[in-house]
């Protein structure tokens, strides 16, 4: 099933504690496009989420691997009648390997889980996000958007920023039309 290709790109960007640099001026090029992006300053409420913990030797590998953590992931909600929420992915590692989590948002965390899937609540709190749209692989201008908005505004990240995607493209043709919430929690 291909489910989120072109993920491998997701965290093409630099947030105060990752970076991924995939040519030397990688940070000028998104720079100027950081212009483009408002960071929003928002409230996250807690919420629960399913993940499935990966590791990719090689960028384009990421993709596939999240789109099989999406697969085992909607089996287990599905088996287990929970009710599925946002789609969404947290990068562990700014480098290779990459080690990532393909998260689903669900109502509740069962009791028990064993194996591969985990449960978290994620705690709310402050937060900035940056409603992107565009190509998985240009989503760097978010990530430098709110780079240049937490220095701006003397804020710190905390813990790992976070994509929630708003569509699929599998649906979606045009990748100018993926739409995907960029979130990073703040003190």
């Amino acid at each position: 099933m291909k489910l989120l290709l072109g993920l491998m790109f997701m965290l093409l960007g630099v947030s105060r504690f990752y970076a991924i640099p995939v040519k030397d001026n990688y940070m000028s090029t998104y720079q100027d496009s950081a212009k483009t992006f408002i960071p929003e300053k928002t409230s996250l409420s807690s919420f629960n989420v399913l993940t499935v913990a990966d590791t990719a030797f090689k960028v384009e590998d990421i993709g596939r691997l999240l789109g099989k953590g999406y697969g085992e992931l909607f089996t287990y909600i599905d088996k287990h009648k929970l009710k599925a929420g946002k789609v969404m992915a947290f990068y562990n590692t700014p480098q290779l390997p990459f080690v990532f989590d393909a998260a689903v948002e669900v109502n509740r965390l069962p009791v028990g889980l064993t194996g591969k899937i985990k449960g978290k609540k994620i705690k709310g709190g402050d937060a900035v996000v940056v409603h992107y749209q565009g190509p998985y692989d240009q989503i760097g201008a978010a990530y430098a958007a709110i780079t240049k908005w937490l220095k701006e505004n003397n804020k710190k990240g905390v813990a790992q920023p976070f994509e929630v995607y708003l569509n699929d493209p599998v649906t979606v043709k045009d990748p100018q039309q993926l739409r995907t919430d960029v979130y990073q929690r703040i003190q």
